[in-house]
């Protein structure tokens, strides 16, 4: 008689789970068929600041597609390097020897001994020499396509829009835990932010690429009193929205690869990713907007209760209603990620994909109740709640 409830508890909320795919879907299509906004009449000039970490994955191919960019003004591109990493260095000497056209500057920011230049230390230290109507900020992992800036760009000219970013594809496959991490993104990014966008106007800004116009920035504070934080882009968002602005999501898709050696490297990796919104953006968040997250995110959760709900019954009712949420989650993947991301998983790595579809849930509930510390980039970092952040080791 439990079996038989929890047989039907399965299929109810596997029922529960393809409506929620479904009407994601629905939101995302009607996303991606909107116009977009109209060209400007002029382009405005763009500089681009890119922060670079010292040992990033596929610097050189990242950097190089900025210099592809299909854009008809000018671009000024303002690599920023630690003075003590000469590897980046010469990365960059190398790019502006291969493009001797392109308006490429160098830009070393120091830092005490044995430390390096913080994001905000780097992106502070370039600015003076920005000279964009519109200032782009690009991370070291994102390799852009060629009509980013022509898709991005339109939508700060829309009504109320301070800042616009785009959405990420991740792109590394080279083994499992880097796979693990490209199919938890492609799956989940576009179901869960673009659907958002019809509940509440977005709330952040999604920090890998984002743009806004010089005089904008400037207007709201820029990263002034930003000293130590590692929100910036969370904290962008507040001040615009203090300024009556808002943070425009845009169809704009750019490529990421992260390749994580380790399982340790992945698992940091997600709890990363999930306590740093809940430490230092989830407070700030106004009712409706935490209802919406709330709202919005349930549904990924729904396969890892179904799994755990089919190995407590073990019947063949309730292993079908498994393999059926499965399918429908691959299937939803598969779709999004084709038409919309333009990218493919290769075949190999979809097991992987739908393993994470059912484990990356109960990694979000253990990010959610772990502490305030994270590791970033080597380091062990104590979250505060006012942003700063404390080197732990």
């Amino acid at each position: 008689m439990i079996k038989i409830s929890i047989e039907r508890s399965i299929w109810a909320l596997a029922l529960l789970f393809g409506l929620d795919r479904l009407l994601k879907l629905a939101a995302v299509a009607h996303f991606f068929r909107r116009p977009p906004p109209p060209a400007p009449a002029r382009w405005p000039t763009v500089t681009l600041l890119q922060p670079i970490t010292r040992g990033v994955h596929g610097l050189a191919g990242n950097l190089g597609s900025r210099l592809a960019l299909d854009y008809p003004a000018p671009i000024q591109h303002l690599l920023i390097c630690d003075a003590h990493d000469p590897p980046s260095q010469a990365t960059c000497h190398a790019l502006a020897a291969a493009y001797p056209a392109a308006t490429i500057e160098l830009v070393l920011v120091a830092a005490p001994p044995g430390a390096v230049a913080s994001k905000i230390e780097k992106l502070r230290a370039a600015l003076p020499q920005a000279n964009g109507a519109v200032l782009c900020f690009v991370d070291d992992d994102v390799a852009l396509r060629p009509g980013a800036l022509r898709t991005l760009l339109p939508y700060l000219d829309t009504p109320g829009a301070g800042a616009a970013f785009g959405l990420a594809c991740y792109t590394s496959w080279r083994n499992a835990w880097s796979s693990a991490l490209s199919g938890f993104v492609n799956a989940n990014a576009l179901l869960s932010y673009i659907p958002l966008t019809y509940l509440t106007q977005p709330f952040t800004i999604t920090g890998h690429c984002y743009a806004l116009r010089r005089a904008t920035f400037d207007a709201a504070g820029g990263f002034e009193q930003m000293d130590g934080r590692i929100d910036d882009d969370h904290e962008l968002a507040r001040r615009l929205r203090r300024h009556g602005l808002g943070s425009a999501q845009t169809p704009m898709i750019y490529d990421v690869a992260n390749d994580l050696p380790t399982a340790a490297a992945y698992l940091a990796q997600m709890q990363r990713w999930f306590v740093l919104p809940r430490r230092l953006m989830a407070p700030y968040l106004a009712p409706h907007d935490q209802l919406a997250t709330v709202v919005g995110g349930a549904g990924t959760l729904l396969p890892s209760l179904i799994a755990l709900l089919a190995l407590l019954a073990r019947t063949r009712g309730a292993l079908a209603g498994l393999a059926t949420t499965l399918a429908m989650f691959l299937i939803a993947y598969l779709h999004t990620e084709r038409r919309y991301l333009g990218r493919a998983t290769p075949p190999g790595r979809l097991p992987i994909v739908a393993l994470g579809g059912l484990l990356a849930p109960l990694q979000i509930v253990w990010a959610l109740l772990a502490g305030d510390q994270i590791v970033w980039r080597g380091q062990r970092l104590r979250l505060g709640r006012d942003g700063a952040v404390e080197v732990l080791e």
